[in-house]
């Protein structure tokens, strides 16, 4: 099966949609058995684009210089140019990796909460905040499912499942609300990771994009410094981890939106 896949569903106007897969890695070659047959999904309204990318070289979505890459740069063109309300971004993981990316205090060793199963190994999380705080509202709903590399009949379906309810939702409580019904226990814990990113990481970005603009920052210690008292000023409760995703986030928001402080741009 070809893995490059790009094809885009409804009109233009209502919600914006974007499904994207194998985005770093070999993951589109598993990926695509769930984005090709998204193309039969009825949308209600607005449009959806599906998106498969062809095989590149393996780097973290948590590494900010994913989004410098080839690849992370052509995912923030698709994501610029159709602005999704709803975004869903697809990734694949081998069997031993299950524990890694589930793990209670994963958000302690990575600065991210741990992914929650639904159902048949999808697993379901966030995306990472570098883009999260960057490119999408509170209220939108960004997200990712993880499903087994080489999936089962089963993994699909249950992926086809969700894709089914995005492309049927309009808004991020529609989704919640729909997926509440079919997966009350996972909803609750999803909807806990997001009251304390809504509550920590999210308004401290918005406060070091504010105080940004007020200081002349000329290199990495001037971030720095700013970011940590923005967040002692905050009280916020952000961990080490997330305090190198602040920074990283930033550093990504400056790259793509020609941000400029005092009219001078860092030289980072």
């Amino acid at each position: 099966m070809e893995v490059s896949f790009l094809k885009e569903i409804g009109a233009k106007g209502g919600t914006s949609r974007l499904f994207a897969g194998g985005v770093h890695g070999k993951e589109g070659s598993s990926t695509i058995h769930a984005i090709e047959p998204a193309k039969n999904i009825q949308v209600n309204e607005g449009r959806l684009v599906l998106s498969n990318f062809p095989p590149s070289p393996y780097m973290s979505t948590l590494d900010p210089l994913y989004y410098l890459s080839l690849a992370g740069s052509k995912l923030m063109g698709l994501i610029q140019k159709n602005k999704p309300d709803i975004y869903l971004e697809l990734h694949c993981y081998h069997r031993d990796s299950y524990l890694k990316l589930t793990r209670k205090d994963r958000k302690e060793f990575f600065g991210v909460p741990g992914l929650v199963e639904l159902e048949d190994r999808v697993l379901i999380g966030s995306v990472s905040p570098l883009i999260r705080s960057v490119f999408f509202d509170l209220d939108d709903f960004p997200f990712i499912l993880e499903i087994p590399c080489n999936p089962s009949e089963e993994s699909l379906q249950t992926c086809h499942k969700i894709m089914e309810i995005l492309a049927g939702s309009s808004n991020r409580l529609e989704i919640m609300e729909k997926l509440s019904q079919v997966y009350p226990q996972q909803v609750e814990t999803l909807n806990t990771y997001f009251k304390d990113y809504s509550l920590n990481f999210h308004p401290a970005f918005q406060e070091i994009k504010q105080k940004a603009l007020e200081t002349d920052l000329k290199n990495y210690q001037d971030l720095e410094k700013l970011i940590n008292y923005v967040i002692r000023e905050g009280n916020f409760k952000v961990n080490p981890k997330q305090i190198k995703q602040l920074e990283g986030a930033f550093l990504i928001f400056n790259e793509y939106n020609s941000f400029k402080c005092n009219k001078r741009t860092m030289n980072i």
